[in-house]
């Protein structure tokens, strides 16, 4: 009755003995359960529902036909024609040349469907999950992973169906690492047999890796900006032409998916820049206090360059210090001038960049200690004056996000563009400082002038004269003129 359905005989079945009207004979179910018809007929079912093609008969007629050629039923020949003739390469004496395959209706169905989902997307998170979803079911494989060419810090950056969190690896390094170096398709039908297959991995897992098939993946200048890789062809098997050929027109448009989303990605960071700008023009439009201009540089400072922190630092030139202002309570913090990546930023006025804060002599690691946080890489640019060209202050960034969530090093744009915001912002704290020495100074002399000049109210003679009050003991005076600073340190 499949037969009949599909429009063509299957070879193997036709010596079966049709049932009498009414019900089965028991030879029908001999038969049935000799080549195991029930199991054939539902994951036919289950992959037609799964799949959902337009065409289901065409669909079937295509597995059915591909089931008789693999199991030996019948020769290509006998059956009428049910998909697509294409050209892959074939592996022989070391080289790869040029052959015949056929491919059922059905795995073409379900490549254009996959080129479709995946061509459909453009947030990168995303267009990487989509790739490796498709990949599977589109091979049949147990995993997928998925590595992206990161051309800033030349990593290859790692995602797959098993893992939560990306992974780095070098160019070179592994089999995709080779694979990426040579552009040539790499399947390994016993990857134990295989030199090249490193099997620490299963060891440390307890995974066991069998077959493997892997390939590059080609932007639209024939430059390979990643690689796909599956594992382990299900039911134990391996990947054959049709898998190598699927999975390199899916790799063709991984490509294409990875460049538009790569494009996405930079067009979402230029938008985050120019609105951090925006607001941070917005926000010092005002004339600010020292305090304000601080908290608002970083708040937003962040933005530009998309770090995890930001602190900012001020330079006391009188006390020798960098103070910075807490985003959590406003109070002020305060350090020496020298210590420290800030300090030396400040002290040499030059910008330095750090991929791992804890290979550097510098960095203090008592904060990471007591707060459990990890600092990985630092951005510092000094915040200079226009007209001296003294240091300011200091804007330090800590760890950069990048877009798959995992830490990052700071690139050459960000240096650039943070260095052109410290530039734009450096008026605004040279305003910002000068106008709190000039308050601070006027009250200084106030109170100055109040204790050696001024007249008390507080105890008139009997005629209503001022009396002068009591000349105060130089510590005094001092005392008077350092509780004012502190005040106004704690006012601003």
């Amino acid at each position: 009755q499949v037969s009949e359905f599909l429009c063509f005989p299957a070879a193997g079945f036709v010596s079966a003995p049709r049932p009498a009207a009414g019900g089965m004979t028991d030879a029908v179910r001999q038969f049935m359960e000799a080549k195991n018809i029930p199991a054939l007929a539902v994951s036919m079912v289950e992959a037609l529902v799964k799949d959902q093609p337009d065409s289901p008969r065409k669909y079937l007629r295509s597995m059915f036909r591909e089931i008789c050629v693999k199991d030996g039923y019948a020769s290509p020949n006998e059956l009428p024609e049910a998909g697509g003739m294409t050209r892959v390469r074939d592996p022989g004496d070391g080289q790869r040349k040029s052959r015949i395959v056929e491919v059922p209706a059905h795995h073409l169905l379900r490549l254009f469907d996959s080129t479709k989902a995946i061509n459909a997307e453009i947030v990168p998170k995303e267009t990487i999950n989509i790739i490796i979803q498709e990949t599977l079911g589109l091979v049949k494989a147990d995993r997928v992973s998925l590595f992206v060419f990161d051309k800033g810090f030349n990593v290859l950056i790692l995602t797959a169906s098993n893992m939560t969190k990306p992974i780095r690896i070098q160019p070179g390094q592994g089999i995709a690492g080779t694979v990426f170096q040579t552009g040539e398709v790499v399947n390994i039908p016993d990857c134990y047999q295989d030199s090249r297959f490193d099997q620490s991995f299963d060891k440390a897992t307890g995974y066991h890796t069998r077959s493997l098939l892997c390939m590059p993946i080609k932007d639209f200048e024939g430059a390979c900006c990643g690689v796909l890789q599956a594992i382990n062809k299900e039911d134990e098997g391996v990947f054959d032409d049709v898998d190598e050929l699927l999975m390199g027109h899916l790799a063709q448009h991984a490509g294409i998916a990875l460049r538009n989303a790569d494009v996405y990605r930079e067009t979402i960071l230029a938008s985050d820049r120019a609105n951090a700008l925006l607001h941070t023009i917005q926000s010092l439009a005002q004339d600010l206090g020292v305090q304000s201009v601080v908290l608002t540089i970083t708040m937003h400072a962040s933005e530009l360059v998309q770090a995890d922190r930001c602190t900012v630092f001020l330079v006391d030139q009188v006390n020798e210090q960098l103070f910075s202002i807490s985003t959590d309570s406003t109070k002020e913090i305060r350090i020496p001038k020298t210590v420290g990546i800030a300090g030396e930023c400040a002290t040499t006025g030059l910008t330095i960049e750090i991929a791992d804060a804890y290979e550097n002599p510098l960095f203090n690691q008592e904060f990471d200690k007591s707060s459990g946080y990890r600092t990985k890489s630092i951005l510092a640019v000094p915040i200079k004056d226009d007209v001296a060209g003294a240091a300011l202050g200091v804007i330090q960034m800590i760890n950069k996000i990048e877009f798959d969530g995992e830490i990052g090093v700071f690139n050459a744009d960000d240096v650039q563009v943070l260095e052109t915001f410290a530039r734009f912002i450096g008026p605004k704290v040279t305003k910002a400082s000068l106008l709190t020495g000039e308050k601070r100074a006027e009250k200084t002399e106030t109170e100055a002038s109040a204790a050696f000049h001024g007249f008390s109210r507080d105890s008139e003679d009997s005629a209503g004269k001022y009396k002068p009050r009591k000349s105060l003991a130089p510590e005094s005076v001092t005392a008077i003129m350092e509780g004012a600073e502190d005040g106004d340190d704690e006012d601003d």
